[in-house]
């Protein structure tokens, strides 16, 4: 803030110091709109550097970009853990010499202003070991204490002076071979905590250190307080007595017992209390939480009979999640009769009833349009999509989508614990549009279905699957490559990439099936499996699975794994083209967010080589084209889907840009480079 603002400013306003804080890319989560929440309420400037993109900023926060403090694209993670932690102790330390600010993680929660009067925002996190917190981090900006410590984290060669001279030796040695050894890759809490307790003590001026009740009245160690029920009164009294300005949250812990909770910590601890009061979470309807008897037995016995009262209420958490997913779900259902009124051309109509498919998706917004248009054109009647962690535009170009019955977008929480593929095929299987289809389809929004038989409608395909006596199809991959593309394009993945891999590359034999919904039969990725409590029954032993290939040709469907093999195969029917890697740039921000089963390390530069296949050109999927563009065209006129389809383009030229930044992006490139097709059939896949 300006001198010019600060004489402007009410007294009030004055007396409250400015806030600074650091989000390397990304949506924040319930924590970190809490805890900056928190500190705007209560009249603070609040600034949020970033890397990156931040899409949900809270109202009354200013974000800027963190390269006015540290300029640098390469961030420092902790080479153990993966955390930026590192960065982040680095960061605050510079943030706070350049600009005055007191630094709060965003895991802070501010309960009483931080006051300009305080001057030394430095507090004690335990009362039985001299150790400094650094979540909370303030000084004068002539403080020895701050010099010190940012010559230290900024020297290009850092030596922990606390270190025994002979292991301090023994690293600078280490360094002359390892120039590059940093912050990252030493033990944690060196550039954090360590470093700053270290010169506090050395400078003298931790004598300006306040007792923990200021700063951190739950320490680490004490940290079980913050999300147990049975503790939420006795920490609130403690709190309100010490008159703490603040509690550290601890994020990374905190989120790993709220994954046991469906992602949010339980309503009646401390925390879950706090945010659900200021209206950062809202739960479920309490009566999903009413204690049963084995609860409410006094004495001694934390047990109950199906275990302890911590996994009683977990249980209890999923089971609310449930409730609430299944009410969306209803609601959704119930909405979409008028939704599909609004369908550019009218609703679609098979004479096989209801023929649905259901996706699950994450950060796919360029590719969401289309993919919808095609589908549609090719007769599905219902689109049923689960979405989580999506920060492009996915959601919102769903939602549009939604709006005019092309599609019901549902979110996919977390939920005990499971990846979110699992996720979202439980919700769909027990999703009110997917028990009232005829014909499901299970896929991702990287595949499309090529139809080469009839008019190209999926109501030609299950003609023939009806006609040769098959109850579902295995539609083979078709794997499609780059086409030498290395930048990313905004035109129609279906036309940009026409060159695929031959019927030869088994690599490609996995499977998608479209099937004849049948109450024995459960969802899964590839293709349905027998319900488990049919397995062992007469009725399971005796039932029949008359699956047919690509091709019509009949397949023993109890016997099928997730790929065929070159016997089974058949491309003549259909295929389920699937363009796994796009342009080099597009397979390189598919690199960053992982797959549906959260994994990272899958797509590297092997996985490229191996399926950038590009032998023969095949254009399977512009068969309808034409009434394809002409549907996309109509919607981009609705202003609810040109807004969407604007804040999606918006979004990946900023991830585009930050891509292309590094000065090793070239490099990066090149390294995807194709295998020759007899090389890739014999390179085992990850």
């Amino acid at each position: 803030m300006t001198e010019t603002l600060l004489a402007n400013a009410s007294p009030a306003v004055v007396d409250l110091v400015q806030i600074g804080s650091l989000w390397i890319d990304g949506s924040l989560s319930w924590m970190e709109i809490a805890s900056l929440q928190s500190f705007v309420a209560l009249g603070h400037d609040v600034v949020l550097y970033s890397y990156g993109t931040v899409p949900n900023v809270p109202a009354g926060v200013d974000l800027r970009d963190a390269r006015e403090i540290w300029d640098t694209n390469q961030i420092v993670v902790h080479k153990e853990t993966g955390s930026p932690a590192p960065h982040a102790d680095i960061f605050r330390v510079m943030m706070a010499r350049q600009t005055g600010r007191v630094w709060v993680d965003t895991d802070v929660i501010a309960l009483r202003p931080f006051t300009r009067d305080i001057r030394w925002f430095l507090g004690h996190e335990r009362q039985d070991k001299q150790e400094l917190g650094n979540a909370v981090f303030g000084l004068p900006t002539d403080s020895r204490l701050l010099i010190s410590l940012h010559d230290f984290l900024t020297d290009p060669a850092p030596i922990p002076p606390w270190m025994p001279e002979r292991q301090r030796g023994k690293l600078a040695a280490f360094r002359k071979e390892n120039p590059h050894f940093g912050f990252g890759d030493m033990a944690w809490g060196i550039s954090g905590p360590k470093a700053l307790t270290h010169f506090a003590v050395s400078t003298g001026e931790i004598e300006h250190a306040h007792p923990q009740d200021v700063f951190f009245p739950v320490s680490f160690q004490e940290r079980k307080l913050l999300t147990e029920p049975r503790h939420a009164d006795a920490l609130s009294e403690r709190i309100a007595a010490a008159d703490s300005r603040s509690v550290h949250l601890y994020s990374r812990w905190l989120r790993k017992v709220s994954q046991r909770s469906g992602g949010l910590p339980p309503r009646d601890s401390w925390i879950g209390r706090w945010a659900s009061e200021h209206g950062i979470l809202e739960y479920p309807p309490a009566a999903a939480l009413v204690p049963t008897p084995a609860l409410l037995t006094t004495g001694n016995s934390d047990m109950v009979e199906d275990g302890s009262k911590a996994v009683q209420h977990e249980k209890a958490e999923a089971q609310a999640i449930e409730r609430a997913c299944s009410a969306a779900a209803q609601t959704a259902m119930d909405g979409l009769p008028a939704r599909k009124a609004l369908i550019p051309g009218g609703a679609n109509v098979s004479r096989h009833g209801r023929v649905s498919i259901v996706t699950m998706a994450k950060d796919e917004g360029p590719y969401v349009l289309e993919w919808v248009a095609h589908h549609h054109v090719l007769g599905f009647t219902d689109i049923l999509a689960y979405t989580n962690d999506c920060t492009d535009g996915t959601d919102e170009m769903f939602d549009a989508l939604a709006s005019v019955g092309l599609v019901t977008r549902l979110a996919n929480p977390p939920w005990r614990g499971k990846p979110p593929q699992s996720r979202a095929l439980h919700w769909a299987e027990n999703n009110p549009l997917i028990r009232e289809s005829d014909w499901l389809l299970v896929m991702d929004l990287d595949e499309f279905v090529a139809i080469k038989t009839g008019d190209y409608r999926v109501d030609d395909l299950i003609d023939a699957i009806v006609e040769r006596n098959g109850t579902g199809m295995c539609l083979a991959w078709r794997f499609f490559g780059s086409a030498d593309q290395d930048r990313f394009d905004f035109g129609p993945v279906t036309e940009r990439l026409t060159r695929a891999a031959t019927d030869g590359f088994t690599k490609g034999y996995g499977v998608k099936t479209l099937f004849r919904a049948d109450p024995h039969l459960t969802l899964a990725i590839h293709r349905p499996y027998l319900k488990a409590r049919f397995t062992r029954t007469e009725e399971g032993k005796d039932y029949r699975v008359d699956w047919l290939n690509g091709s019509g040709a009949p397949l023993n469907g109890r016997g099928l794994r997730w790929r065929l093999n070159s016997h089974q195969i058949g491309y003549e029917l259909a295929q389920m083209n699937h363009y796994g890697v796009k342009s080099r740039e597009e397979y390189l921000l598919r690199r960053l967010r992982g797959d549906v089963l959260d994994n990272h390390s899958k797509y590297d530069g092997e996985y490229f080589g191996i399926f950038d296949r590009n032998e023969i050109e095949d254009r399977s999927a512009m068969a309808l084209h034409v009434e394809r563009d002409a549907l996309m065209a109509e919607l981009l006129n609705i202003p609810v889907v040109r807004k969407a389809a604007a804040l999606v383009e918006k979004l990946r030229l900023e991830r585009l840009d930050k891509l292309r930044r590094p000065k090793d992006f070239l490099g990066s490139m090149r390294s995807l480079l194709p295998y020759p097709l007899e090389k890739a059939m014999k390179v085992k896949r990850r």
